[in-house]
């Protein structure tokens, strides 16, 4: 009995200890790029490969660029299967702390974006974006997020944000953008970004032959 009990608390303090990891500090997690409004966590997870166990406690907004079937477990819970749906962008304010591991149960790669909000106090009162191009789907206390759909040879003119804009790639395509006067042309695949400051106009046109999904983030 003594035995089990120790085996028990051996197995108990291992999980405990392994749930302190932080999500950006999770291996398949890399974090490419941080301010103060974000931090950008690009998630890869291959083919039967498992996450640690890891901590999310920052209102974080998801990105997904594959169909992937997906297990998840929280700590000391049953394990959930599901799938994912290549374009999916959803919120979510992680009110309570949440410990997790997830497995890939497909055969192919899962990625995923995992922006953490790090400015969850700040309440501007800002206008949402009203554009034929732009999908609202969802307005909540740190940032309004939308589904960006350009024609082949369209364009879309951002006013300046008092927080900052960020633009995600959901398909491959070329464009040209403007930052204040500043031009680029660029051939982008899923997942590239572009982070625009407070203050900066932005201008963006699919130049493409065919059209082009982006997800944007409007930051409070």
């Amino acid at each position: 009995m003594l035995k089990y009990f120790l085996f028990t608390a051996v197995i108990t303090c291992s999980l405990l200890t392994t749930a302190q990891t932080h999500v950006r500090d999770e291996p398949r997690h890399h974090n490419v790029f941080e301010n103060k409004f974000i931090r950008i966590l690009d998630v890869y997870l291959g083919p039967g490969d498992t996450t640690l166990y890891h901590l999310h406690n920052t209102p974080s907004v998801f990105v997904v660029f594959t169909n992937t079937n997906l297990g998840s477990q929280l700590i000391g819970k049953e394990p959930q299967k599901g799938a994912n749906i290549s374009g999916e962008v959803s919120y979510d304010s992680i009110n309570t702390p949440r410990t997790h591991r997830v497995w890939n149960e497909d055969t192919s790669w899962f990625h995923v974006m995992d922006i953490e909000l790090k400015n969850p106090k700040q309440k501007k009162n800002i206008s949402v974006l009203l554009n034929p191009a732009l999908k609202l789907l969802f307005n909540e206390q740190e940032v309004n997020g939308y589904n960006i759909e350009l024609k082949a040879a369209s364009n879309l003119q951002l006013p300046a944000s008092a927080g900052g804009y960020l633009i995600i790639s959901k398909s491959k395509t070329a464009i040209e953008f403007t930052i204040n006067d500043v031009v680029q042309n660029r051939l982008i695949k899923p997942s590239h970004y572009i982070w625009v400051e407070a203050g900066n106009n932005f201008h963006i046109k699919n130049t493409d032959n065919q059209a082009a999904n982006f997800a944007l983030l409007q930051f409070k």
